[in-house]
């Protein structure tokens, strides 16, 4: 995620392992864009449903986990729709294993279909032809098997390319889904 962004992609990792979630922190910051770009926002009860089989707000490190994710999920809204484009995906550091980082990549593009799914947005055909073709690309992201044991440079520079296109295409996605309204005309 971007610089000016709390939250940590290992700390939501311990949340989430700590809790017994079946979903990593990649997959879960993807659910929480693809809810706000198909809704403009997420609502607590559909993601928390999504997390836990059973949400007891007792357990403190369910409660821990949802406390983080709600920081997340406020940091995720306000970075989809900020004028300086500064939204960014919560995946591994550049220092961890390029397979890791590309598997947590496959994982938030899942997460992110998960969760435009859940917002409501289901018929490919009744969206604009460019996000169809972008959701295309994101399905096959998420599929994809990465054999990374010993990447070279280009290697390197080609993941990050990607993450920069599923980055902007999010963005692009989110504008396209959820149009930001003009301003009343001055008479």
């Amino acid at each position: 995620m971007s610089g000016n962004q709390s939250v940590d992609y290992y700390a939501i990792g311990d949340a989430l392992d700590r809790a017994q979630t079946p979903l990593d922190a990649a997959d879960c910051h993807g659910l929480l864009a693809g809810l706000v770009c198909a809704a403009g926002f997420a609502d607590p009860k559909l993601w928390v449903a999504q997390l836990f089989d059973d949400y007891n707000p007792k357990d403190s490190a369910q409660a821990d986990a949802v406390k983080q994710l709600q920081t997340l999920y406020e940091e995720t809204l306000a970075g989809l729709n900020s004028a300086q484009l500064d939204f960014g995906l919560l995946l591994p550091d550049e220092d961890d294993a390029l397979r890791e980082r590309a598997e947590s990549l496959g994982n938030w593009c899942g997460g992110f279909l998960s969760g435009l799914g859940l917002g409501g947005v289901s018929e490919a055909a009744q969206l604009p032809p460019a996000v169809g073709e972008l959701l295309e690309d994101l399905a096959q992201i998420a599929r994809v098997d990465f054999e990374l044991d010993e990447p070279d440079e280009a290697e390197l520079a080609a993941f990050e390319e990607v993450v920069e296109f599923v980055r902007v295409g999010v963005l692009y996605i989110n504008e396209e889904l959820q149009p930001c309204k003009a301003p009343a005309r001055l008479q």
